[in-house]
C-alpha cells in the first residue's frame, strides 16, 4: 500500500541518518568514554544535590484501607505459570460468562515477577475478556514511553501470540468505587489496546479501598505507596483528574525518557533490585535522571561530545515519533500493527541501542560517586519519595572509567536549568 511504501522509505531514511550520526559522533564518543569527566563533575553534582534536596516530600498515610490478609507461601515460577494457565483454560472452557468466577490463591500465589517478595496478602484473581472489562480498568499515571509500548507490540502480532503473552502477565490492581486502578503493566495494556485483540486478561486484585475514602485521599495514598505518577514533561505537578481514563495510547503523554530507562535495562546497562521499592517506577526514576542531565547542568557528563551526541539522537527519536505516530493522527487513521513493529525493530530500537551507549558513561559517573550522600538526586524525593536512584549500573558491558580527576567545585547552574 502507499502507506506501507511511505513507511519503508521512512525506515530507510532514518536508518541512514542514524548511521550518519553514529559515524560522526559515535567514534569520538567511544574514545571519550575512556577519559575523565568534566572538571569538578562529582563535587559539582554533589553540591547541587545537597542544596536542592531540601524540598519536603509529600506526607502520605495509608489512611482508611481494607487489606484482606491470608497466609501465603512462595511457589516456583513453573507452578505460578501453570496456575495462570489453568485459570485461562478454565475460563475459556466455562459455559458461563468469563467474569462470573473467581479464584483465591492461598497455598499457591501468582505473581507478575518471579522475585517478588511475599506480602502476606490474599491475592484474588479474575479472568475476563479485555473488551468486557476495559471500561472499568483505569491507569494511575499520565505518561507512557510510546516507544517502549511499540516494542511490546511484538508480543501482539496475532491473537494466539497475544493470548499466550497475557497469560503470563497477571495485571495487579486496587479496587476503589467499582473501578480497577492498575499499579503495573501500563505499557502492556496500552500495547494490547493498540493491537485490537480481545483476549483473556487475568486481573490480580491486591487491595480494596473503602468507598467512603475521598478521591483526594485515595490518590494521596496511591502516590505515597509509589503507585501513581502525575508529573508533566517538565516534571511539574499535574492534577489527578489529568490521569487518562483508558489505555488508549494517545491519551498518555509520550515520555521518551521513560522509554530510555526501559531500553537501558533491556540493553544491560541498568539492573533493578529485588525489593518492591526498587521496582516501582524504576524506569521513570532513571528517565528523570537522564532528563535532569540532558543539558549537562550538573557537569556530570564525562565528555561534552557525549552529551551532544545524546541530544542529537534523542531529537531524532522524538522526530520519528512525531512524524510516524503522533503527527497527522497516524494512530487514529490506521492501526497497522505490523507496520509499527517494523518501524520499532528497524529504526527505534537501533536508535535507543546507540543512545544507551552514550548514557552509559553518565550512569557510571553517578554510580561511582563514592559517598552515598553525594548521590542524592535533586528533586527525586519530591517526585518519587526517595533521594537516590534504585537498582544498579552494570559496569561489565560499558567499562570505560578507571580514574577521576580531582578539580575544584564548579559554580552552580542557573535557576532556569535546575529543578527542585
Amino acid at each position: 500500500s502507499r502507506r506501507r511504501r511511505r513507511r519503508m522509505a521512512s525506515v530507510a531514511s532514518m536508518t541512514s541518518s542514524m548511521a550518519s550520526v553514529s559515524a560522526s559522533v559515535g567514534g569520538g564518543g567511544a574514545r571519550a568514554r575512556r577519559g575523565a569527566p568534566h572538571a569538578g563533575a562529582r563535587a559539582g553534582f554533589a553540591s547541587m544535590s545537597k542544596s536542592m534536596s531540601k524540598s519536603k516530600s509529600m506526607s502520605m498515610s495509608s489512611g482508611s484501607t481494607r487489606r484482606r490478609m491470608a497466609m501465603t507461601t512462595r511457589t516456583g515460577a513453573a507452578s505460578r505459570k501453570a496456575l495462570v494457565t489453568d485459570v485461562i483454560e478454565d475460563a475459556s472452557s466455562s459455559t458461563t460468562s468469563t467474569t462470573s468466577w473467581m479464584i483465591t490463591a492461598t497455598s499457591a500465589r501468582i505473581t507478575s515477577n518471579e522475585e517478588e517478595e511475599e506480602d502476606g496478602l490474599e491475592h484474588v484473581y479474575k479472568s475476563a475478556r479485555w473488551f468486557e472489562i476495559r471500561d472499568s480498568v483505569r491507569p494511575t499515571q499520565v505518561a507512557l514511553g510510546w516507544d517502549w509500548t511499540f516494542l511490546k507490540l511484538a508480543n501482539f502480532k496475532d491473537f494466539d501470540t497475544a493470548q499466550a503473552y497475557m497469560a503470563r502477565k497477571p495485571v495487579p490492581y486496587v479496587s476503589y468505587r467499582g473501578q480497577r486502578y492498575v499499579v503495573d503493566h501500563h505499557h502492556t495494556l496500552a500495547a494490547l489496546e493498540l493491537s485490537g485483540w480481545d483476549v483473556d486478561v487475568v486481573m490480580e486484585e491486591i487491595f480494596e479501598y473503602d468507598a467512603d475514602l475521598t478521591e483526594e485521599r485515595f490518590w494521596g495514598i496511591m502516590e505515597g505507596k509509589g503507585w501513581s505518577f502525575c508529573w508533566d514533561a517538565e516534571y511539574k505537578r499535574m492534577e489527578y483528574s489529568d490521569i487518562p481514563k483508558s489505555f488508549n495510547l494517545t491519551a498518555f503523554r509520550n515520555d521518551v525518557y521513560r522509554s530510555l530507562g526501559g531500553f537501558a535495562r533491556r540493553y544491560k546497562l541498568l539492573k533493578r533490585g529485588k525489593m518492591l521499592e526498587d521496582k516501582l517506577f524504576f524506569e521513570f526514576q532513571w528517565g528523570y535522571f537522564f532528563w535532569l542531565h540532558r543539558n549537562d547542568a550538573y557537569a556530570l557528563w564525562p565528555s561534552s561530545q557525549l552529551q551532544r551526541g545524546f541530544d542529537r539522537l534523542l531529537k531524532m527519536i522524538e522526530q520519528t515519533d512525531d512524524s510516524e505516530y503522533i503527527g497527522e493522527g497516524h494512530l487514529e487513521a490506521a492501526r497497522d500493527v505490523q507496520d509499527m513493529i517494523l518501524l520499532s525493530e528497524k529504526v527505534l530500537q537501533p536508535l535507543y541501542e546507540v543512545l544507551v551507549e552514550y548514557i552509559a558513561p553518565l550512569a557510571y559517573a553517578y554510580q561511582t560517586i563514592p559517598a552515598d550522600e553525594d548521590r542524592i538526586v535533586p528533586g527525586l524525593k519530591k517526585r518519587f519519595g526517595r533521594e537516590q536512584l534504585p537498582g544498579s549500573v552494570i559496569t561489565g558491558n560499558f567499562d570505560f572509567m578507571e580514574e577521576r580527576q580531582k578539580s575544584p567545585i564548579l559554580p552552580p547552574p542557573s535557576s532556569s536549568s535546575s529543578s527542585s
